[in-house]
């Protein structure tokens, strides 16, 4: 979450909400896609339709408090592309967008 549900024409801030509340989240894993569940691609944290900061702050508010952790992220020129989704500087991207998301909103992580 979000991507995947977004694709599949969710409301994934009230989902997360809702989920949140009832603890049935155990884990993040962080990304965005556009498309639609039947044809997608994923996309950058920071590209796709999804407010990320927004649901950073959703899952903070209604007490999500387990791990997250960015998922796949687009493969960068000069990466192997064996394992789409999984390239070293992607991650490190996406890890960078999320801790300074964080950071500026003030929101707690470990």
């Amino acid at each position: 979450m979000p991507g995947e549900l977004q694709a599949d024409g969710e409301d994934i801030e009230a989902l997360a909400k809702e989920w949140c509340q009832q603890k049935k989240i155990f884990f993040v894993h962080f990304r965005d896609v556009q498309g639609t569940k039947e044809r997608f691609h994923e996309t950058f944290h920071d590209n796709g339709p999804t407010d990320m900061a927004r649901m950073l702050q959703v899952y903070t508010q209604y007490g999500f408090d387990g791990p997250l952790r960015p998922d796949h992220a687009p493969t960068l020129e000069g990466e192997a592309n064996d394992r789409p989704g999984y390239a070293m500087v992607g991650k490190v991207f996406a890890t960078g967008y999320i801790k300074g998301i964080m950071e500026a909103l003030r929101l707690p992580y470990e």
